[in-house]
C-alpha cells in the first residue's frame, strides 16, 4: 500500500518507467480510479516518451483519496492512498458554470477579462517570455489560446515542435536540405503524412509549460483545439485521427486545473468538419474529462447550440452587444463575448477598433452581467504597434503572436474590472423595459403591453405593429445597458449618450450611495448618499460614463464580494 502526498487544487503526477508501448504511443493502456470527496473517479494515463509512463489527478477537496492504478500490458497494479493536504492561498480550483455567473471550485466569483494570443506556444522562447511578463502585469484573468499552430495574417511562422511525429517514409519527401518543413500540405494528404499514433513529446510537454506558467500567473487558458487557420494539414485530419487527438489531450491536460475546452475558433469555418463531427467531439471531451472542465465552441456567423447540458457557456464572436441579456435569458448560462473587433489599425475591418470603442464594448457586455475578451491588432511597423516586442522579431502582433501591449484599452479595462470585482455578486440583466418586448410573440406582446399604464398603451401599440426584425433593429440602437446584483447594487452605462442629468429609480426600503464614473478617464466619485426611490445624478454632459448605486449598509467585506 502506498502512500503519497498531494494538495488540492493542484495537479497530482504518478510516473512509472517502462519499454516504450510495442503498438499505438497515444492510446494505452493504464487506468487509475480514485475514490474520495464522496465521488469516484476514472482516469487515464499516458505515454510521456523516454520510456516514462504518466498519470494525473486534481484532488478538489483536501483529505485522503484511496486509489488504484492498473495496466495489464505494463504488470502495473498499485494500491494506495493520496493525501491531498489544503490548497495554499489564492488557489481556487478549475472554474465552472453556475446559472449565468461564473465561480472557481471552493465558490470564489470569478469574473472573466480575457484577451487572445492565438498562436502563443508556437513562437520562440524570448517572445513567449516577453508575453508571460506582459500577462503578469495585465488586467486579463483569461486566455484564448490555440494547440496547434496557426496560419494566418501576422502569423506566418512555422512553430518549433509540432503535435504528432511524421509517418514513415513521409520525412525526405516533408523536409528540405536545411531540415525545414516544406509546406503547405495538400487537402487530404494529412492522413498520409502525421503519426496520430506517436505523439510529438516535445510539442506537448512545451504546451504544458506554457499553460504551467499562465496558471502561476492565475490565468485560465480557454485553450482552442480545432481551427481552420491552417497550411499544415491538421485542419482536415480524419474523425478517427481527430477523436485520438482529442483522448490523448484528454490524458495529457485534463488534470489541469486552468483549462477551459473551446472546441473551435470558428467552428462554422472548419469546412472539413461537419456539426455532426463537432456534436461527437463535445460528446467526447464531456465523457472523458472528469473534471468537468468548461466546455464552448466558438462561432463565426452561426451561434453553436448551447441547449445541450455538456455545453457549459456560450462563447460568442458578434457585435450585436444588446443580444448578451437576450441570451442569459434563454439558455441561463454565462455568455462570454469573446471576439467583437479588436483594438488596432490593420487594413482588415475586424482589427481596427480605436482603444474607445473597444472599452465600450466590454462595458456594454460587462453591465448586462457577460463576459468580454480583449484583442490588440496593431501594425508593427506604426507609431501605436513599434514598439510591440523587445526581442526584435518582426511582424509581432499581440493578437497572434504575444509580446507587449500598446494599446488604450487595457488600463481602462483594469478599472472596469476592479468596479465589477468590488461588487458583491455577480450582476444579472435588468428585467423588464423596452428590449425584452423585441422577442415576445404577438399574443404574448399583447398581454405584456395590457400591464402598462392605459395612456402608454397606445405609444407602446405603435411599436407593437412593427414586425419582430424590425423591433429588434430598432432596440439595438435604443437599448439600456444596465445590469444589477439583487437590490443591493444598480449599474447603468450611458454609452455615448451625454445627459447633464441622470433619473433613477431605486428601492423604497433601502438607501444607497450613488457614484458617477467615468469609464475613459478612470474616475469614480460619490454623487449622492443615503437616496432611496427616484433620483436625478448629475452628470457632465458628455460620453462613456456610469453611474452605481450601491446599498450603503453593505459592509465593506460584502461590498468586495
Amino acid at each position: 500500500m502506498e502512500y503519497r502526498i498531494g494538495k488540492q487544487y493542484e495537479t497530482w503526477e504518478w510516473k512509472h518507467s517502462g519499454p516504450a508501448p510495442a503498438g499505438s504511443q497515444a492510446e494505452i493502456d493504464l487506468r487509475g480510479s480514485f475514490q474520495g470527496d464522496g465521488k469516484s473517479m476514472a482516469v487515464k494515463g499516458f505515454y510521456a516518451g523516454n520510456g516514462e509512463y504518466r498519470l494525473r489527478f486534481l484532488p478538489e477537496a483536501a483529505g485522503d483519496y484511496s486509489y488504484e492504478i492498473v495496466s495489464d500490458s505494463l504488470g502495473i497494479r498499485e494500491s494506495g492512498v493520496l493525501h491531498a493536504e489544503p490548497a495554499d492561498a489564492g488557489r481556487h480550483g478549475p472554474v465552472r458554470a453556475k446559472g449565468t455567473a461564473l465561480f472557481y471550485a471552493d465558490g470564489t466569483r470569478f469574473a472573466s477579462f480575457g484577451t487572445t494570443v492565438y498562436a502563443l506556444a508556437n513562437q520562440s522562447e524570448a517572445l513567449i517570455e516577453e508575453t508571460l511578463e506582459t500577462l503578469g502585469e495585465a488586467p486579463f484573468n483569461k486566455l484564448r489560446t490555440c494547440v496547434f499552430p496557426k496560419h494566418y495574417a501576422y502569423n506566418a511562422n512555422n512553430p518549433r515542435f509540432y503535435p504528432f511525429e511524421v509517418k514513415a517514409g513521409q520525412a525526405q519527401r516533408a523536409f528540405s536540405a536545411e531540415g525545414l518543413p516544406v509546406f503547405p500540405l495538400r487537402k487530404g494528404v494529412a492522413d498520409d503524412y502525421w503519426d496520430t499514433e506517436r505523439p510529438c513529446f516535445a510539442f506537448w510537454e512545451h504546451l504544458e509549460a506554457v499553460l504551467q506558467r499562465l496558471d502561476a500567473l492565475g490565468i485560465q487558458a480557454d485553450l482552442i483545439l480545432f481551427h481552420n487557420y491552417d497550411r499544415w494539414g491538421f485542419s482536415n485530419m480524419s474523425r478517427a485521427d481527430n477523436l485520438r487527438y482529442l483522448d490523448y489531450l484528454l490524458r495529457r491536460l485534463a488534470a489541469f486545473p486552468n483549462i477551459w475546452w473551446s472546441m473551435a475558433n470558428e467552428y462554422d469555418l472548419c469546412f472539413d468538419k461537419s456539426d455532426e463531427d463537432f456534436r461527437t467531439f463535445e460528446a467526447f471531451i464531456a465523457a472523458n474529462d472528469p473534471y468537468g472542465h468548461l466546455l464552448s465552441n466558438h462561432n463565426c456567423f452561426q451561434m453553436w447550440d448551447a441547449s445541450r447540458e455538456t455545453v457549459s457557456h456560450i462563447s460568442f464572436q458578434t457585435k450585436e452587444l444588446t443580444r448578451v441579456a437576450e441570451l442569459m435569458r434563454k439558455f441561463g448560462k454565462p455568455v462570454l463575448v469573446d471576439e467583437c473587433r479588436y483594438e488596432g489599425n490593420i487594413p482588415e475591418f475586424w482589427g481596427n477598433l480605436s482603444g474607445q470603442d473597444l472599452v465600450r464594448s466590454f462595458w456594454r457586455v460587462t453591465v448586462q452581467g457577460g463576459f468580454c475578451t480583449h484583442g490588440e491588432t496593431y501594425l508593427p511597423e506604426t507609431p501605436q504597434g513599434k514598439l510591440a516586442t523587445r526581442t526584435g522579431e518582426k511582424d509581432v502582433v499581440w493578437w497572434a503572436k504575444g509580446g507587449r501591449l500598446n494599446g488604450q484599452s487595457p488600463e481602462r479595462i483594469a478599472f472596469l474590472r476592479s468596479v465589477i470585482e468590488s461588487l458583491p455578486g455577480p450582476l444579472e440583466p435588468v428585467e423588464g423595459g423596452f428590449p425584452e418586448l423585441a422577442n415576445l410573440e404577438e399574443e404574448a406582446l399583447r398581454e405584456t403591453i395590457a400591464r402598462f399604464p392605459e395612456d402608454f398603451q397606445s405609444f407602446l401599440g405603435s411599436i407593437a405593429r412593427m414586425n419582430r426584425l424590425e423591433r429588434e433593429l430598432f432596440y439595438a440602437v435604443e437599448y439600456n445597458y444596465e445590469g444589477h446584483c439583487g437590490d443591493s447594487v444598480f449599474l447603468s452605462y450611458l454609452d455615448d449618450q451625454c445627459p447633464a442629468v441622470y433619473e433613477m429609480k431605486l428601492p423604497e426600503d433601502r438607501l444607497y450611495r450613488v457614484d458617477v464614473l467615468d469609464t475613459w478617464e478612470m474616475t469614480r466619485q460619490t454623487a449622492l448618499q443615503g437616496v432611496k426611490g427616484k433620483v436625478r445624478v448629475k452628470l457632465p454632459g458628455k460620453p462613456y460614463m456610469a453611474v452605481l448605486a450601491v446599498a450603503e449598509e453593505l459592509g465593506e467585506e460584502e461590498e468586495n464580494g
